[in-house]
């Protein structure tokens, strides 16, 4: 496989020219990776530093979340079997790629949200080694059959990782997170993660309800978007499955990525923990709630 990239910031399309295959072989600070550093940062030295220590330091500090990143195991199938993670084929005409995201299950009790962001971050992770760079990623999250009981799931500490993770630790351009079929609760939701969200970050969320559900069409053309949505692409099933085959299909790439972690002991200064990044677990200390 070889994708076409996008222009990048500096005019020039970049071409990774890497098949699945070929990620296998591919270990963490290449040069591949380097250039999707610089390009999610626009080519600036210094954002691109912080972004690079920001990526690291979360993956060695949340094994939760990126270890055991292995298609064979239980909870990794059970997550992509409870949540349909879809990578729509193309760009939007700006450039970006974007993942749909929707409940397959909707029983609250198969919802486990460590399982959900390791699985997302795999998907992720499937897309940058595969497609090289991109003008930007854009996430639409269906919230069909979401329910108060989904809520009681999700833990505080979590949530925060979950943001540091699209905010601080993406070797991409985030550009906008949509949902759809908005849930009248979606505001206990963003309390739970106003604390700790940049400012950038809560300017690219948008929110489409049941009652509006067309106005997502006024962002993503309805060429890629899936059928049952509205669109004329292809079926759900069929983009789910192509995504998962991809991502199973890079199992020995996660597997030797989960190696390539801080050594504490060599950072400048006081060696950082879990708690000095992210807060004590399960305590609200940390944040400012209005």
């Amino acid at each position: 496989m070889s994708d076409k990239c996008d222009a990048n910031a500096l005019g020039y399309p970049i071409y990774f020219n890497l098949s699945i295959k070929d990620v296998y072989y591919s270990y963490c600070v290449y040069d591949e990776l380097l250039v999707l550093f610089f390009h999610s940062c626009f080519y600036r030295l210094e954002p691109t530093k912080v972004t690079i220590e920001s990526y690291f330091t979360l993956r060695t500090h949340s094994p939760e979340l990126f270890t055991k990143r292995d298609t064979d195991l239980k909870s990794v199938l059970e997550a992509f079997k409870t949540i349909s993670f879809c990578v729509l084929p193309g760009s939007t005409p700006d450039g970006c790629k974007v993942i749909f995201i929707y409940a397959k299950r909707v029983e609250a009790e198969l919802f486990v949200l460590s399982d959900f962001i390791k699985a997302l971050s795999m998907v992720i992770d499937m897309l940058l080694m595969t497609s090289g760079t991109f003008n930007g990623l854009i996430i639409i999250y269906d919230m069909k059959g979401f329910s108060l009981s989904h809520v009681g799931r999700l833990g505080i500490n979590m949530m925060k990782k979950y943001v540091y993770f699209l905010q601080d630790g993406l070797p991409a351009r985030l550009k906008a997170i949509h949902t759809i079929n908005t849930v009248p609760f979606i505001d206990m939701i963003t309390s739970m993660t106003k604390p700790f969200m940049k400012k950038e970050l809560s300017e690219k969320l948008y929110y489409h309800s049941a009652a509006d559900s067309e106005t997502i069409f006024d962002y993503i053309p309805k060429e890629i978007m899936p059928i049952e949505i509205g669109g004329s692409g292809q079926t759900l099933q069929n983009l789910n499955d192509d995504t998962f085959d991809k991502v199973k299909a890079m199992r020995k790439w996660f597997l030797e990525e989960e190696k390539y972690r801080v050594d504490e002991q060599k950072r400048l200064g006081k060696p950082k923990t879990e708690s000095d990044y992210f807060g004590v677990e399960g305590s609200f200390k940390t944040l400012n709630l209005d």
